[in-house]
């Protein structure tokens, strides 16, 4: 127990004098008194994930196995008792050097918190948050809503080969209410906030905004025997910015298109749903990236 004692001491006098360094481990206590230093990056109820320093594998081991985690932030997560079945130390001792006897002993009081049970959302699962459709700068909440349950459907039915669950689009808006989010609060509500309400690792973002082109005249060209200008036709433009979010709210993928069509074109006699085609191929670029 004493030599326990004293690695676990000189652990954190390592630590302790190891402050300004600009990558710092957490340390992982077990029951058995191993001592496990690296990067802790995922803990659930039953397992922590971690990598040992200067490797990316990812290892787990059981949480029934530990005694805490001092992270390197300073906190510390307690998992229950030794396997003497003794209570965990509620205090730390710390030597650091003294002037005058070479070290002193420090005794620290170590917070107690409760077990944290992972970010709070099911990994590859999505949703689409209620998209923004504007018309000429008008908000347009009927199509709004078809574009959403398109951009929906679109990414649930083209990505079978992809181990991503995506949330059907009324489950979404039902757990947005529930949580008193409106579509006014979406814009000042955190993008990790809308992960733990829609349960979900990816959140998909869009706004699209449709404006009508005029007709202008176009000079002729350098062969063109007509002195009379070309007009060019009145149509349709869609603007279109996605943006999806990942892991811890950071943003993994982002697109802005523009798709201008004139009336007289086939798609443009069809604007009534015109924006479905610039919106398939937003989406099957995101498909496409590897970022779900």
């Amino acid at each position: 127990m004493r030599t326990l004692f004293l690695s676990i001491a000189m652990v954190f006098s390592l630590w302790a004098l190891g402050q300004g360094n600009a990558t710092k481990n957490d340390i992982v206590f077990t029951k058995t008194g191993e001592i496990i230093q690296g990067k802790v990056v995922k803990v659930t109820a039953s397992t922590i994930s971690f990598t040992y320093p200067g490797e990316t594998l990812i290892n787990e081991i059981g949480t029934q196995n530990l005694e805490k985690i001092v992270f390197s932030s300073g906190r510390t997560q307690s998992f229950g008792t030794s396997s003497a079945g003794q209570k965990a130390e509620e205090t730390i001792t710390v030597f650091a050097p003294n002037d005058a006897l070479g070290q002193k002993e420090t005794t620290t009081p170590i917070p107690k918190e409760e077990i944290y049970l992972g970010p709070g959302y099911e990994e590859n699962k999505l949703s689409v948050i209620p998209l923004s459709f504007t018309k000429n700068g008008t908000y347009d909440k009927d199509v709004s809503s078809q574009m959403t349950q398109f951009v929906t459907d679109y990414l649930a039915q083209k990505n079978q080969s992809l181990p991503i669950t995506v949330q059907d689009m009324m489950t979404t808006i039902k757990n947005l209410v529930d949580s008193n989010v409106g579509f006014r609060q979406l814009s000042q509500t955190p993008i990790d906030r809308l992960q733990q309400i829609l349960k979900s690792e990816y959140i998909v973002m869009v706004e699209v905004n449709e404006s009508s082109t005029k007709a202008e005249k176009k000079d002729s060209g350098f062969f063109d025997s007509t002195a009379e200008p070309a007009s060019s036709e009145s149509g349709l433009r869609y603007d279109i910015e996605l943006i999806v979010y990942g892991d811890q709210g950071a943003e993994k993928y982002s697109t802005k298109f523009s798709d201008e069509r004139s009336f007289g074109s086939p798609l443009g006699n069809a604007h009534q749903e015109g924006w479905k085609t610039a919106m398939q191929y937003v989406l099957d670029q995101v498909l496409a990236s590897g970022n779900l």
